[in-house]
């Protein structure tokens, strides 16, 4: 008898809790709600650029003879340095706003070379003349993150035009993208 009490306290113990069990699980008893994640990414596009403002004082002397006679003065290298983020094909375009100064200078006397090891356009791997209009130096067919583009301008001087003073040129830089 001892036996069946216990039995039936287990029973009555247990019932109950298989119970509250089974109608967490039941479909009967089962309530279910959806939750939609949607995200939308256009095209972005992201131009960094360290160094940005280059000078160089040509002075008396030798060195500065030299600058004349060997058609022209390299800036500092890697300077700038564009840094190309873009989630999508792309180009990289420049131009530049002319010279301003005490004397009239062309504007492709401003030359740009890109030393970048990847995707250089229109041959600015090598020193190539700016002008006025934008000029295409590097595209790829896809997205990139990070990719620097270390530049280095070289201004070509002329004994005869280029009078004593200072001479600024404004130089633009252009990441656009271009489509899937």
């Amino acid at each position: 008898m001892k036996d069946f009490i216990i039995l039936a306290l287990l029973f009555l113990v247990f019932i109950p809790i298989l119970a509250f069990y089974h109608t967490e699980i039941s479909a009967e008893n089962y309530s279910q709600q959806i939750s939609t994640v949607s995200l939308t990414i256009l095209p972005v596009a992201n131009l960094g650029i360290v160094n940005p403002d280059v000078s160089e004082t040509i002075s008396q002397g030798a060195a500065a003879a030299e600058k004349f006679t060997s058609g022209g003065v390299e800036m500092a290298s890697n300077s700038p340095t564009l840094i190309v983020n873009t989630n999508q094909k792309w180009i990289l375009t420049v131009k530049t706003s002319g010279f301003t100064g005490p004397n009239q200078k062309n504007a492709d006397d401003l030359l740009l070379r890109d030393s970048a090891s990847q995707h250089v356009e229109k041959g600015f791997n090598e020193y190539t003349k700016l002008t006025t209009k934008d000029q295409e130096i590097a595209s790829y067919t896809s997205g990139v993150r990070e990719e620097n583009h270390p530049m280095q301008y070289k201004v070509l001087l002329d004994w005869e035009k280029d009078l004593p003073g200072t001479y600024t040129s404004i130089v633009t830089y252009t990441l656009a993208t271009t489509g899937a």
